[in-house]
């Protein structure tokens, strides 16, 4: 049973490992699998060391972390929702995702929002969110909010 926290310094390298698995599992999109790499080269583990200052990380563990999330309260923003990839379709994205839009309730906001990568606009729909504005089928990104109240 998958069990959820705060997640603090400690866990950073576990943070890190997730998310370079799961931005490595998915399909290269219109800069392709370079493109990917190059935008992993620029993260480390420390860059979430000074995340954490200024945004709530949530972590979700069952026999270690197997996904993490983070809220940005003053930009009323879910920054990123990952979760290790021989764990995915476990709901584990969908728990981390209702604990981020219970700590944005707590803080007095109405909305969340988030910007939704191509392959995750259908996981976000299904969690009740919806792009704004629009996009049409087979998009890149979308811009996606929620109300919470």
């Amino acid at each position: 049973m998958v069990k959820l926290r705060t997640a603090t310094a400690a866990d950073c390298e576990e943070i890190y490992r997730i998310q370079m698995a799961a931005v490595r599992s998915l399909p290269g999109g219109s800069q392709g699998k370079a493109g990917i790499e190059k935008w992993l080269a620029g993260q480390q583990p420390s860059v979430y060391v000074s995340s954490m200052a200024e945004e709530s990380f949530v972590i979700a563990e069952d026999d270690g972390i197997v996904g993490w999330g983070a809220l940005s309260v003053p930009k009323q923003e879910i920054t990123n929702v990952f979760v290790d990839p021989a764990f995915h379709r476990q709901h584990i994205g969908s728990a981390i995702l209702a604990m981020l839009e219970s700590l944005a309730g707590k803080t007095g906001m109405d909305v969340v929002q988030l910007q939704a990568t191509g392959t995750a606009i259908d996981f976000y729909s299904a969690n009740g969110y919806r792009a704004d504005p629009p996009v049409a089928p087979g998009a890149d990104w979308a811009l996606m909010k929620k109300r919470l109240a």
